[in-house]
């Protein structure tokens, strides 16, 4: 079989991990090489290890992971906020551009859990005042990235994601205003890109009967 970028997205509680382990298995059954990549901007490889570089040196001034007034206050500033984006788009550039590529080239699907539209989505909720779209550094980004040849979408209503990201641990939940923002942009985004929308809220089995057939 051709190597194939396969990308899934959606909001919290949509499936993406239970259906991307399926998709792992049909790969394996067809003893066809894959790999799965993880890019969520702002916690790709690269920027881990800066923020564990920094931590090193900076100590306790720096707040920990995930939620908190003094991570707030901190990123309040323009410049850090600048920054933080700056580098999230160089490490996804390198991801995207290079090691992706490399992955293909070799042979290899390559299995996303999430992609470009879903970090510019991380990105406008995080900074709702940043037009980052606008950069010229997300513009080579997109650019850049390799159009995936199965780009999936995983839509469940609001009320079910709720429902499900109570059933599972998550260590830096959305609030319920960033969960309501995030599937508002979700729904407009879908409108402009190539994504083959599913219907998630279907018994698992029939969510992967679709996929399978998105795959062939």
């Amino acid at each position: 079989m051709n190597a194939k970028l396969i990308t899934l997205s959606g909001i919290d509680g949509s499936g993406k991990s239970t259906q991307i382990t399926s998709i792992q298995n049909y790969y394996r059954k067809l003893n066809s090489p894959f790999v799965y990549l993880w890019t969520r901007g702002g916690s790709t490889p690269g920027i881990e290890i800066i923020k564990l570089l920094s931590r090193k040196v900076a100590g306790k001034k720096l707040p920990p992971s995930g939620h908190s007034i003094q991570r707030d206050q901190m990123f309040k500033k323009n410049w850090i906020q600048n920054m933080w984006l700056m580098l999230s788009i160089l490490d996804l550039l390198r991801i995207y551009s290079i090691n992706i590529r490399w992955e293909l080239w070799r042979g290899k699907t390559v299995i996303c859990d999430r992609y470009l539209w879903d970090t510019l989505i991380d990105f406008k909720i995080m900074f709702p005042y940043i037009e980052i779209e606008n950069w010229l550094l997300w513009k080579a980004l997109v650019w850049c990235a390799p159009e995936p040849d199965v780009e999936l979408l995983l839509m469940i209503p609001i009320e079910l994601s709720e429902k499900r990201c109570l059933q599972k641990f998550d260590p830096f939940p959305d609030t319920k205003e960033q969960r309501i923002l995030r599937y508002a942009l979700y729904k407009e985004t879908s409108n402009l890109n190539k994504w083959s929308i599913i219907d998630a809220t279907q018994p698992e089995e029939a969510v992967f009967v679709q996929i399978k057939h998105k795959l062939s």
